[in-house]
């Protein structure tokens, strides 16, 4: 067995207290505490159960993730072990003993802790920081194994070789091993006050003060420490399990067949206990209590009177069926007289705003929404308003509350808003489970309402504006063919927090302007489509380079630089993104680095914080919509030109803000 150093660290620690235990041999797969959507009376609990990316993302894809290695490493380590190998337990047990490192996977898990450590897009919580490390560990753990392997076999093939006289002496390889324990150990320590510090600047650059203690962060790490010893035990049982099966079938299966079936066996059960227990489970917790959560009445907010809104006594949908998002989308927003308070104008000057929805009704499809919608469009006079905005809402029917707002004021009421509902699962979930929902519901709702536009006079047309956030943008890209089409079709688009894996969000960026960022590509010089990270952005390159005239359509895409839902993909795993390897986000660490894994589980699990940050930051868009659709309807944002620093800005961003439900 290992000898006991006297060792500082966390993993020096955990080293010390178990290095009575065997090496393990193979890494399986855990399942990781499921983190389901607590019902709740209050609002702000309420609105974070709907909106953003919310901790059953993490656990469904953690979930399957953690299934593949579990199932993958349990049956490639065995079968290695047995076939390729042509060695046992106790042979394998012996050279890890005296070879460096004395044990590989523990000493991998510890390495890939290091990348854990390293900072990321937001500051990271207790649950965070228990998560991202826990995963490195694993993921290091089935490395380190699979380096042992090698070293091994490889000492083994040497030693029948007249390079064996090069080999170490044992007392040397002795010698060596404490050396690098105490090195990795000392590094540990080192890196982990590192990211104490590194975690108050994420803070500071995107505005949030709270930070976990350093105390706290000690016991997050020790925690996901205890979580990956307690997936090695879970393992040796594993382990067990395929030995007996193997030693059961052996005498009556063709030789080298039973420990490949016995692999898959062991394997399978594996799978089956996680997909089913876990996955299946926390699934359709979810979806119990999404649907209860649908059903339910956002305190404050009353059903409308105005006959221009969806739920309204004369509205062809009633307040009922309208869905929990639907029913706040069509209580809140400015009237006519709001408008004239915060405006100064006059109401013969103004228009009661349109809001049009149609919620999720079992048994309805979404071609039955959208003709709803054009009904509702038509009784209310949506078609004579100068300005219509179609947006694609989130998983749970979520319309965020700044952009159509913003767009009410800038327009004086002379528009009509609509959306439909086309899930009631949180986005992150909705997206697991069905890629496709998302974009049919973009497409038949914005094609319909441009079919109907298209049979009007073509001088007495209104302007129609698309827009969308997170998996709204998603679904409402989707709608389009290419950038060609969309430019083609409608007069304008604002899309916020586009996820990247949107296919028009990749073709815009792959054929960006050389030397343009990744978080603010140039297209065609800005004449059409521009992206930002925030407003100002829209008129200058990212780094200050002058546009030439915005001409019309025009499209904007708001991208925070720190917004990890944007950002977050699944090639993030093995491959460094560009906007990591530029390193310019304002509200970004520069010292963040891309490690194979790791970050994408970060990215993945910042995507829990990204609304919880001040607006401006990570998943928050709100001020920011003001000047953003003043742009693109080319209105004047302040009566005097001032700019966002104007008195109009300063009043209508008073009111959103001030009838705003806390959001967490």
């Amino acid at each position: 067995m290992e000898k006991n150093f006297a060792m500082m660290g966390v993993m020096g620690f955990l080293r010390r207290a178990f290095t009575s235990i065997a090496p393990s041999i193979a890494s399986t797969g855990t399942t990781p505490v499921a983190q389901p959507i607590e019902t709740t009376r209050t609002v702000r609990a309420a609105r974070a159960a709907r909106t953003g990316i919310t901790g059953v993302a993490g656990t469904a894809g953690m979930a399957k993730a953690l299934g593949a290695v579990g199932t993958g490493s349990l049956m490639a380590t065995k079968v290695f072990r047995e076939r390729l190998l042509g060695t046992g337990p106790g042979t394998i047990r012996s050279a890890l003993r005296a070879g460096i490192p004395s044990n590989p996977g523990l000493i991998g898990a510890e390495i890939a802790s290091w990348a854990a450590f390293s900072p990321s897009l937001m500051p990271r919580t207790r649950t965070a920081t228990v998560t991202v490390t826990f995963l490195a560990q694993l993921a290091g753990h089935v490395t380190g194994v699979a380096i042992g392997y090698g070293y091994n076999t490889t000492m083994r093939r040497l030693a029948s070789t007249p390079l064996s006289r090069f080999a170490l002496a044992p007392r040397h390889e002795r010698a060596l091993a404490v050396t690098w324990h105490v090195a990795t150990t000392a590094t540990t320590s080192a890196l982990w006050l590192r990211s104490i510090s590194q975690q108050r600047e994420i803070g500071r650059l995107v505005g949030k003060d709270e930070q976990e203690s350093a105390r706290s962060q000690f016991a997050s790490t020790m925690i996901a420490s205890g979580l990956y010893l307690t997936t090695r035990g879970l393992s040796a049982l594993a382990n067990r399990g395929y030995d007996l099966l193997r030693d059961n079938l052996r005498p009556w299966l063709p030789r080298g067949l039973a420990p490949v079936l016995s692999g898959a066996i062991v394997g399978g059960a594996v799978a089956a206990s996680i997909d089913r227990l876990l996955i299946r489970r926390t699934l359709e917790s979810i979806a119990k209590k999404s649907r209860y959560l649908n059903t339910l009445v956002v305190p404050g907010r009353m059903q409308p009177w105005e006959p221009e809104r969806s739920g309204s006594p004369w509205s062809l949908e009633p307040w009922y069926a309208l869905g929990a998002e639907g029913r706040v989308f069509v209580a809140e927003g400015p009237r006519a007289r709001d408008l004239a308070v915060v405006t100064g104008k006059p109401l013969s000057e103004l228009q009661e705003p349109i809001r049009i929805y149609a919620g999720k009704v079992p048994g309805r499809s979404l071609r039955e929404q959208a003709e709803l919608i054009i009904r509702e469009m038509h009784r209310t006079g949506a078609f004579r308003r100068d300005h219509l905005v179609v947006f694609t809402t989130t998983g749970t029917g979520w319309v965020p509350p700044w952009s159509a707002q913003a767009a009410e004021f800038l327009t004086l009421g002379n528009c009509a808003t609509v959306a439909l509902q086309y899930s009631d699962l949180p986005s992150p979930v909705a997206w697991l489970t069905d890629h496709e929902t998302p974009i049919a519901a973009g497409h038949t709702l914005i094609h319909r309402v441009l079919q109907e536009v298209d049979k009007m006079p073509e001088n007495d047309r209104p302007k129609v504006y698309v827009a969308g956030e997170s998996l709204g943008g998603f679904g409402g890209l989707g709608a389009f063919e290419n950038s060609a089409d969309m430019l083609a079709r409608v007069d304008g688009a604002v899309w916020t927090g586009t996820p990247q894996f949107s296919a028009m969000w990749k073709e815009l960026t792959h054929r960006r302007t050389k030397g343009s960022p990744e978080i603010a590509p140039v297209i065609d010089e800005g004449r059409n489509i521009r992206f930002a990270t925030r407003p100002d952005e829209l008129y200058h390159s990212f780094y200050g380079t002058k546009f030439g005239p915005w001409e019309f359509p025009r499209v904007a895409f708001l991208q925070h630089a720190s917004d990890p839902i944007v950002w977050w993909d699944y090639p993030l795993a093995w491959r460094r993104p560009d906007w990591l390897a530029e390193r310019v986000g304002r509200d970004v660490l520069p010292s963040m680095r891309w490690h194979p894994f790791v970050t994408f589980w970060q990215v993945l699990i910042d995507g829990l914080a990204s609304v919880t940050v001040p607006g401006g930051h990570g998943h928050r868009y709100e001020e920011e919509m003001l000047p953003t659709w003043a742009s693109i309807l080319d209105i004047p944002l302040d009566d005097d030109l001032g700019g966002a620093a104007g008195m109009r800005f300063k009043r209508v961003s008073k009111w959103i803000r001030r009838i705003q439900p806390p959001r967490s």
